[in-house]
């Protein structure tokens, strides 16, 4: 594991694989994007269940908590996100 420092920021979805359950929320805080798996998505989220995932809209905002860790191609990974508002209209999921 990483390391958090347990707070929570603000971000955007900046993509959501559908089929694999993962995505990409950037955020004003951080220079990196945040590597999100939809295991950290919180059920009382926007999100809403799709096959078999809870989901995430592109150009949603979120809360999250981050952690420094690498997951693929990313130096940052998420903790715990949930959907506050935004574009959910947006049901592009970048498959």
């Amino acid at each position: 594991m990483g390391h958090s420092d347990g707070r929570t920021y603000r971000g955007f979805v900046r993509l959501w694989h559908v089929d694999d359950g993962w995505g990409v929320v950037e955020s004003p805080s951080f220079a990196d994007p945040i590597w999100v798996h939809y295991s950290t998505v919180s059920e009382d989220s926007r999100g809403i269940l799709a096959d078999g995932f809870l989901q995430l809209f592109v150009g949603d905002e979120v809360e999250i908590t981050v952690e420094h860790a690498e997951q693929d191609e990313f130096h940052l990974r998420a903790l715990w996100v949930r959907s506050i508002g935004g574009n959910r209209d947006e049901k592009s999921s970048n498959r």
